[in-house]
């Protein structure tokens, strides 16, 4: 058992390429945090397993600035294969304390400049280069990041340009936290939380046996804790299976610097929205169904396939897989990637840098809103594969008219052609389909032909409105929860200047103009209706509007106030302020207007005018 100032005296490590990045989160620091409080003075606490593997000295000596600390002060250069997460957060840790040390302050008998040599960083006294006693491997993007962002030191020939990923956001939200925990903290904390750190939490600390294969120890150890994701599994194994090639080192040394390289790429586009960061183990997936194939009957089938069917040390030992395999491998994931991000982040700067037109991202963003149902490999392919922009946007919006007439018209079955076009992903990825087959196709199942009925279905629509309107508890159409949706699309479809700037994000609620029960004076021109049927008008489709959340008016609002407020917030709704008054004759024509657009747009025919008002609810009431 060794505590921490045993563990860093004379050594200096590393977290090697094959090792994800920092994955703690908030809830995985305030468990560390809460051990350290509940640690007695004078108790130790055991924090668990810390595996490393001595470093050859083919791979340190291109370790320059460290060096000297290796082969004239005898320290021993070690990888950590288990333990990184933990060290990581007391390095972390320890460089806040540092950096709110009070100039003179002694921590046991430690000064600032004794912590930073012990922990963080010593100065080569002939060069003065920093040599970092704890770091990432270089090919790591988290490597300057730790430095620079963390540790706050910049040295000579340092990037100025940060690689930012999910990684670097979790050291980034780590060093913040300890920086709330410390910066109010009197000496005597600050010397309390020193030694629990350094003297009182002990660690098993193994090293290695050179026989034991590193890589299946890493992915053995690595899934206790927070668990590693499949595609952090992959790095390791690809990595591992570089070693078994029948090939020159030279060529397994390229393979495994290109795997690092698109590893980069991968997490670097997985972490660049802090707010919507994809799950790796859903990009693999979509991959993997575009990439090679798509099977409903088997959990988890893609991993299966990855790591116990393909790519295995017997397929590499028994040239199954060869280099050539290898490479198109991993150059299908890096581009893949790049297309994935597009696909769930159409609005960031991002996409416009790598070339797509305004016309695909607005589909995209269309289809966000939606949600792509099973369409994701399938989209992932076209954006991979279709170089005519034309066509693509053909083929999303033909995704988009699917998706919305099916599920959320018609009320289709969520797995309604899902293994079909799943299936398709991988066709049309590697050649044996074009897009416009998948467009023809799509057009079939959604609105069929002469000789095939499509799935496309207005009446299952008046069926789920049906329900929703017998029921005088209920709101009738706003019982739709892609309402939004249609009433955004409406809005886009208009035409003119957007107040919001479009953005779905802020238009988020749905608001009736004529009260469900009104109760003003104002509102008076609805007392024809009897009280069994005021529900009718007030929850038809034309009685609705979009605006922001923080507008949704009181019950009571009288239409004149809302018109006023109206001008200033929502978006084209002229054919509601521009009435000086609101009542069921309007809530007819606008009701049929929205209807007339559904059909235009979606390329679909409701039925009669008279069918029309029924699929409004007002066909018991008089025609004005």
């Amino acid at each position: 058992m060794k505590a921490i100032k045993e563990i860093f005296q004379n050594a200096v490590y590393r977290i090697p390429d094959y090792q994800r990045g920092y994955s703690w989160e908030t809830v995985h620091l305030e468990d560390f945090w809460q051990d350290l409080r509940n640690l007695q003075k004078d108790h130790i606490h055991y924090t668990g397993m810390i595996s490393v593997e001595l470093v050859e000295d083919n791979e340190y000596r291109s370790w320059s600035n460290d060096l000297w600390l290796i082969e004239v002060k005898r320290d021993s250069p070690f990888f950590i294969v288990d333990g990184q997460q933990r060290l990581t957060t007391i390095v972390i840790l320890l460089s806040v304390l540092v950096h709110h040390m009070e100039d003179g302050e002694l921590l046991s008998f430690d000064s600032k400049s004794g912590i930073i040599e012990k922990y963080l960083y010593i100065k080569n006294p002939k060069t003065n280069s920093k040599s970092y006693l704890f770091g990432y491997h270089k090919d790591n993007p988290s490597y300057d990041y730790l430095k620079i962002e963390i540790f706050e030191q910049f040295d000579e020939g340092d990037i100025h340009n940060l690689e930012k990923t999910s990684y670097t956001n979790n050291l980034l939200n780590a060093k913040k936290f300890f920086h709330e925990k410390i910066h109010l903290m009197t000496h005597e904390e600050r010397e309390n939380l020193y030694t629990k750190v350094t003297q009182n939490l002990v660690f098993d600390f193994k090293p290695l046996e050179k026989q034991l294969d590193i890589f299946i120890v890493f992915e053995t150890m690595n899934n206790r804790g927070k668990p590693l994701s499949n595609l952090e599994k992959l790095k390791n194994r690809l990595i591992y299976l570089c070693s078994l090639l029948n090939v020159d080192n030279c060529e397994k040394r390229e393979l495994r610097d290109s795997i690092n390289d698109r590893w980069k790429v991968v997490y670097r586009y997985l972490g660049l929205t802090a707010d919507r960061r994809m799950d790796d183990d859903t990009f693999l997936q979509t991959h993997w169904v575009m990439y090679s194939r798509y099977d409903r009957r088997e959990p988890e089938f893609y991993a299966k396939d990855i790591f116990d069917r393909v790519f295995t040390p017997h397929n590499v030992v028994d040239e199954k897989v060869d280099i050539g395999q290898l490479r198109g491998y991993i150059d299908s994931i890096a581009d893949a990637v790049k297309c994935c991000f597009v696909m769930y982040n159409p609005h960031h700067k991002e996409c416009k840098e790598l070339g797509w037109s305004y016309e695909v991202l607005e589909w995209l963003k269309k289809l966000n809103r939606l949600g792509f149902k099973s369409f994701g490999p399938l989209v992932l392919a076209s954006l991979m594969k279709e170089r005519d922009n034309k066509v693509l946007v053909d083929f999303l919006s033909s995704v988009e008219a699917y998706i919305f007439l099916l599920y959320n018209v018609s009320f289709r079955r969520s797995n309604t052609g899902s293994y079909h076009f799943s299936a398709r992903a991988s066709d049309l990825y590697n050649g044996r389909l074009k897009t416009t087959d998948l467009i023809a196709d799509l057009h079939l199942w959604t609105y069929g032909n002469n000789d095939v009925k499509g799935y496309f279905a207005i009446e299952n629509f008046f069926a789920f409105l049906n329900d929703n309107f017998k029921d005088p508890n209920r709101n009738g159409y706003a019982e739709w929860k892609h309402l939004r949706y249609f009433l955004f699309e409406f809005e886009l479809g208009a035409g003119g200047d957007l107040i919001y700037d479009s953005k779905w994000s802020e238009l988020n609620a749905i608001d009736f103009v004529l009260p469900k029960n009104p109760v003003l004076s104002c509102w008076k021109s609805h007392d024809w209706a009897s009280k069994s049927l005021q529900h009718y008008p007030a929850c038809s489709l034309g009685n609705f509007i979009l605006v922001p959340k923080g507008k949704v008016f009181k019950e009571e609002a009288c239409f004149e106030e809302k018109r006023e407020v109206l001008k200033n917030i929502a978006v084209n709704v002229d054919n509601v302020v521009n009435e000086r008054t609101w009542d069921f004759n309007l809530i007819e024509i606008r009701g049929k207007a929205l209807l007339d657009f559904m059909e235009k747009r979606w390329n679909i025919q409701i039925g009669s005018d008279d069918y029309k008002r029924r699929l409004l609810f007002l066909d018991q009431f008089p025609s004005f």
